[in-house]
């Protein structure tokens, strides 16, 4: 729908424009009307109509100058000139301006207004058609050219970088990534041909505002977009938001697909383009912090990094002391805690990167003594890593490599010791006893204590403790239970004897979880 604004300081004959065709039905829609060419000039650079009609005559402002000053900031608007029989003069004047479609007051009527309606419409289409491919092409050359340069010094000022003049913002967006349990189901979106996407975001962006699409990286779209006149910072941020959203249902209609987007700060000098990118790229980066379908922007929230970072430190060492207690469960609790909590609170990509190496290097050096080989390559490990969109799946991939390590670990007891821990971990809540798992070996008590500490490590009641105060732990950190309901839930008669077992295990009373 093409918007169209009338300028004229005669209210019967605006009333008459208005109502000689069905406007919608020939996809055009009349957003504003004006009494003079200043009115007429200040609502152009408010609501940026894709026509004009005008007058020439009016007071406060003439038509020709205000067309003259219109034209001067955006080149592109097409305007319909209303003249009378003595306006032949002013015609020329505007045939200087670049303007071709005018009509004599008295002739007007429906047919000769759709005529022009549909001329203009018309060579705006072939004019955008040729105009918007140039257009990427010489955006994506001039940002990739400033991206090289190593300070602000070489960057040209040119003025058609945009077809407007004035304020600027910036959105950066990209399809989130799938969730790996969609990428093998029948379900999975279809894959996005990168073209078609540029060529449906410039269409539905560039119908709400004026704005240029540009295709830098992969699955990074960035839009430039016209800022209204006069906004405030506050209107800035809803109109902002407000085009974010819009473009977000309309992916997911279209593509059955979610997209980020991140709103950067806006510029008015094009030399401060390169900032405005930069500081547009940090806050897209943070999309790894979200779940998905996130707006993206600048916050001044008062974190106390230090001490989010030295939890980060603390629960890293937690880890440590779970894996090398083969104390799996725990150890991809914290695993959980450390992505989805710490880390989404900090927001830090360098603590993200450096979080994840060290995980890498705890899991090897648990794997290595057992296998001589590192469990993950950490060079293979971070390009996979990369293609998962959250914390959250990277905290599901961490856990996965934790769950094979587990597996490994019980390879190596004998079949009758797997049997034996199987049992223990289906029956640890009952008053199991080391004659009871002897009788089901099959072995005296003596041999069966011995195998069964020569092959696990420890005897059987630590192993059954340190177990049953694993899954106290767990149960607790539900927070759906009571501790006398947990005591119970593990297999010890009294409270009194669960708590002290607990401390002694943990270091903990069962409360402080």
């Amino acid at each position: 729908m093409l918007k169209v604004m009338i300028v004229e300081d005669e209210d019967i004959v605006r009333e008459d424009i208005k109502h000689l065709i069905d406007w919608e039905q020939h996809g055009f829609e009349i957003i504003a009307e004006a009494r003079n060419g200043g009115e007429g000039l200040r609502i152009c650079m408010e609501q940026n109509p894709d026509v004009i009609i005008t007058d020439i005559k009016m007071p406060v402002m003439g038509g020709l100058e205000m067309i003259d000053t219109i034209l001067q900031i955006r080149k592109s608007k097409k305007i319909i000139l209303l003249t009378s029989y003595g306006d032949f003069d002013f015609a020329r004047q505007a045939i200087q301006l670049g303007i071709h479609s005018y009509v004599l007051k008295h002739e007007l009527d429906g047919s000769l207004l759709i005529q022009e309606l549909n001329k203009l419409k018309q060579q705006m289409q072939e004019e955008e058609s040729v105009g918007y491919l140039a257009r990427r092409e010489q955006l994506r050359m001039y940002l990739k050219r400033m991206e090289s340069m190593i300070d602000d010094a070489g960057i040209i000022v040119t003025d058609d970088l945009f077809r407007w003049k004035g304020r600027t913002g910036i959105l950066i967006m990209g399809f989130d990534s799938l969730h790996p349990d969609q990428e093998y189901t029948q379900n999975r979106p279809a894959a996005v041909d990168r073209k078609t996407f540029i060529d449906f975001m410039y269409a539905r962006s560039s119908d709400k505002v004026e704005s240029e699409v540009v295709d830098m990286y992969d699955n990074e779209y960035i839009i430039f977009y016209r800022i209204p006149e006069r906004s405030s910072e506050l209107s800035i941020f809803e109109y902002s938001s407000h085009l974010a959203n819009h473009l977000q249902s309309l992916v997911n209609k279209a593509f059955s697909r979610k997209i980020s987007v991140a709103i950067g700060p806006v510029f008015e000098n094009q030399r401060d383009i390169r900032e405005s990118l930069k500081k547009t790229r940090e806050l897209y980066a943070l999309r790894i912090f979200r779940k998905g379908s996130s707006l993206l922007v600048q916050t001044h929230k008062q974190l106390d990094k230090q001490a989010l970072l030295a939890s980060i430190d603390h629960k890293l060492k937690e880890i440590q002391e779970y894996l090398k207690h083969e104390q799996y469960g725990l150890a991809n609790e914290a695993i959980d805690e450390l992505f989805t909590r710490l880390l989404v609170a900090l927001e830090d990509i360098a603590a993200l990167k450096n979080g994840i190496l060290e995980l890498i290097r705890l899991i090897n050096l648990k794997a290595i003594p057992k296998h001589g080989t590192p469990m993950i390559e950490p060079f293979d490990a971070l390009s996979e890593i990369q293609q998962l969109g959250s914390v959250y799946q990277i905290a599901e991939w961490f856990q996965h490599m934790v769950m094979k390590l587990e597996e490994e670990s019980n390879a190596k007891y004998s079949k009758k010791i797997r049997e034996l821990l199987q049992y223990i971990h289906a029956n640890y809540a009952k008053d199991i006893t080391l004659n009871e798992i002897a009788d089901r070996m099959g072995f005296s008590l003596i041999y069966a204590s011995q195998l069964f500490k020569k092959e696990v490590g420890v005897s059987f009641i630590t192993y059954l403790t340190q177990y049953r105060i694993e899954k106290a732990r767990e149960l607790l950190a539900s927070g759906h239970y009571k501790v006398y309901e947990v005591s119970s839930m593990v297999g010890y008669q009294t409270v009194q004897y669960f708590s002290k077992t607990f401390k002694k295990v943990t270091g903990l009373s069962p409360g402080d979880l």
